[in-house]
C-alpha cells in the first residue's frame, strides 16, 4: 500500500468516528466524509463500497486498540489493580459508548464484509470479557475479591460500567474511582469510626 493511500485511510478513519459523533449513524454518508475530507467520493469507494463497511472497520481497529492497552495493562499490573486501570482506560475511550449504541443497526447490514467485521468484533468482545473474569480471579487468589461471588458476576459489574459517561464537569479519573469505590464498598453509607 502506497504511503498516500495509508494517509487517505488514517484520515478516513479519523473523520468517520467524528461524523459519527457529530450526525450519528443516519446522519453518516460518503458525501459528508467526502466534503470533510475535501477529496472525491470516487476516492472512498477505492477503499469501501458501503458505509458499513467503512464504520465496521473504524470500529474493529477501535476494539483493537483497546484489547492492546488492556494487554499492556495486565502486563504490568494484577487482580484488582488491572481491573481499575482497565475501567479508567474504557472511561477515555468514550467514544467506544455511542458505537455499543450503533451496532444494532449494524447488525442488519446489506455488507457481507460488515458482517463479518461485526463477527470478528463479537470474538473480541468475548475476548475482553474473557479477560476481566481472569483478573477477577486472580484478584480473588490475591484475597482483594470476595471467593462467594461469580467472576463472570464481579467481571459484568466493571465491563458494563463502561456504560457511565462522564458529565461535562467530572473528570474520567474522578468517575472511574467513584465507580471503582462502588464496586469495592458498595453504596450504602460509610460507617463513622
Amino acid at each position: 500500500m502506497t504511503r498516500r493511500k495509508k494517509m487517505y485511510e488514517a484520515a478516513m478513519l479519523r473523520e468517520t468516528e467524528k461524523l459519527l459523533l457529530e450526525k450519528g449513524y443516519e446522519g453518516f454518508s460518503f458525501k459528508a466524509l467526502s466534503a470533510n475530507l475535501d477529496i472525491a467520493r470516487s476516492t472512498i469507494y477505492e477503499y469501501y463500497s458501503h458505509k458499513d463497511d467503512l464504520i465496521t472497520d473504524y470500529m474493529f481497529i477501535l476494539v483493537e486498540k483497546v484489547m492492546k492497552e488492556m494487554e499492556l495493562i495486565a502486563s504490568a499490573t494484577t487482580g484488582l489493580e488491572t481491573m481499575k486501570e482497565w475501567l479508567k482506560m474504557f472511561m477515555q475511550y468514550d467514544q467506544v459508548h455511542y458505537m455499543i449504541s450503533i451496532r444494532g443497526q449494524l447488525d442488519q447490514s446489506e455488507s457481507e464484509i460488515a458482517r463479518n467485521r461485526l463477527k470478528q468484533m463479537d470474538g473480541l468482545h468475548g475476548k475482553m470479557f474473557f479477560m476481566l473474569s481472569n483478573q477477577v480471579k486472580k484478584a480473588k487468589d490475591l484475597g482483594e475479591v470476595r471467593v462467594d461471588l461469580p467472576n463472570e458476576l464481579v467481571a459484568s459489574f466493571f465491563f458494563y460500567s463502561i456504560l457511565s459517561r462522564p458529565s461535562n464537569d467530572q473528570n474520567i479519573d474522578s468517575l472511574a474511582s467513584m465507580l471503582n469505590d462502588i464496586i469495592e464498598n458498595g453504596v450504602r453509607p460509610r460507617k463513622e469510626t
